[in-house]
């Protein structure tokens, strides 16, 4: 993973001063985009191996910060991980920024913006074509079973559903994972600090439909689902960025829907090092990305389609509320009275919870303390007051709260594979429409 050195004294960002750059949808480009497109990846394919622009490297960024490959500064005992945290969406920002700013060098057009795969869009529901057409933004490493299939935005390594049902979970993905989420922490993850190793809490745009769609694109031919379905492997494949245009994008959607960013100085002074266009080593900081079109000079093509999701009405599959039985639900929580730790593996696991009561903005249902093996594909579907729901239940019903999907990954420390990981779901909405906002407790059922 590691970069070449720079040649240079590392300088700080300064807002960008160029032309305002607009992302489009990669369905909706034409030929001459596509041409241009085509000719800067081409471009970075034929650039030296010692260059930090070269895809090559432009992949090992990735690779060492989401690889652990870094010790934080004033922490060397600690190292860091910019995935699972609130550094998820303003890390890979910046990521996707250099990486256009190069690309447009490269070509010689300064107004050259990335494209977006608008997976969340009916007309960007399969793999964008130009991806397995075009030489330089082809990757032989992808599941190719999987170019005339609507993306699935929960999948968990199996097909099968039919194309009616994926589109219809897939805006139930969208509504439970991005729309209905008020809490920071919720869409961006937990907070990660300087001198600690902060214990993994994604958020829910990251759990899905990113990580699922890593592990969608990937081949399943690769041991470690390369290239895109593994964190240091998916930077090599062009499809990697037009991904991440979307997942960023979903910031700004976030945002117009009345929801506010973190102010915490940790997170804003929160320090990354990129190569730019010239080959330099930039600093750059947090609070520097969060107005993208002032600082960074970039904004997005506008998609009418993102109300379908926005609006989306999830119905309770259940017309009156589960009212329990005399049976409850331990908690799997590892405690004196239950000493040992729950072991998950195919089976869906419930259990009962309290509910408290209040008006709060919103109501999360937080799973902590769950050990996950990093190096493999994993996921789970979360739903309240459904203790029947197995891997047959859909997702587009208002009992679904939630998804986790992991992206395989290896560990700093050899022979480590196990991580702490905590999820937070938004659950208010849910609550709300199923009639439980009085209910003492909540049956929670997680299917893997």
């Amino acid at each position: 993973c590691c970069p070449p050195q720079p040649k240079r004294a590392t300088i700080d960002f300064k807002p960008d001063s160029g032309p305002m750059r607009v992302r489009p949808a990669a369905h909706l480009v034409d030929k001459d985009y596509i041409a241009k497109y085509n000719e800067a990846y081409a471009k970075m394919r034929a650039l030296s191996r010692g260059d930090p622009r070269s895809l090559r490297h432009q992949a090992k960024v990735h690779c060492a910060y989401c690889n652990y490959g870094y010790r934080q500064e004033g922490a060397p005992k600690q190292t860091l991980q910019i995935h699972f945290n609130w550094l998820f969406l303003p890390w890979h920002r910046w990521y996707l920024y250099f990486h256009e700013k190069i690309l447009g060098s490269l070509i010689g057009d300064p107004s050259f913006a990335l494209p977006f795969w608008s997976w969340d869009q009916e007309g960007g529901r399969y793999i964008p074509d130009m991806f397995r057409r075009e030489i330089a933004l082809y990757d032989k490493k992808r599941d190719t079973s999987h170019y005339d299939t609507r993306v699935d935005l929960i999948y968990s390594g199996s097909d099968g559903k039919s194309d009616e049902q994926i589109r219809e979970d897939n805006l139930s993905i969208m509504y439970n994972n991005v729309a209905k989420v008020k809490q920071p922490d919720a869409f961006f993850g937990y907070p990660i600090r300087k001198g600690s190793s902060s214990v993994n809490g994604p958020g829910g745009v990251e759990r899905a439909p990113h990580n699922a769609l890593h592990i969608f694109c990937g081949s399943p031919k690769e041991p470690g689902y390369e290239d895109m379905g593994n964190f240091y492997s998916a930077g090599r494949d062009p499809l990697f960025y037009c991904h991440h245009g979307n997942v960023d994008r979903m910031w700004d959607v976030w945002r117009s829907l009345g929801n506010k960013d973190f102010t915490d100085p940790d997170y804003l002074n929160t320090e990354f090092l990129f190569f730019d266009e010239n080959q330099d080593l930039v600093r750059v900081k947090v609070k520097d990305s969060l107005n993208n079109e002032k600082m960074l000079k970039y904004k997005y093509q506008a998609m009418p389609d993102d109300k379908s999701w926005i609006a989306y009405e999830p119905k309770p599959l259940k017309q009156t509320p589960w009212s329990g039985s005399s049976y409850e639900y331990r908690l799997v929580k590892a405690s004196a009275e239950n000493p040992e730790a729950l072991e998950v593996r195919t089976e869906p696991v419930t259990i009962t919870v309290d509910q408290p009561k209040g008006s709060a903005c919103d109501e999360i249902l937080v799973l902590e303390g769950m050990e996950i093996d990093m190096q493999l594909p994993m996921s789970f579907n979360a739903f309240i007051n459904l203790p029947e729901a197995n891997k047959n239940t859909r997702v587009s019903c208002a009992e679904y709260v939630g998804s986790y999907s992991n992206v395989p990954h290896f560990i700093l420390k050899s022979g480590e594979h196990t991580e702490i990981v905590n999820i937070t779901f938004s659950i208010k909405a849910n609550v709300e429409i199923l009639g439980l906002k009085s209910a003492d407790k909540l049956v929670v059922t997680l299917v893997p």
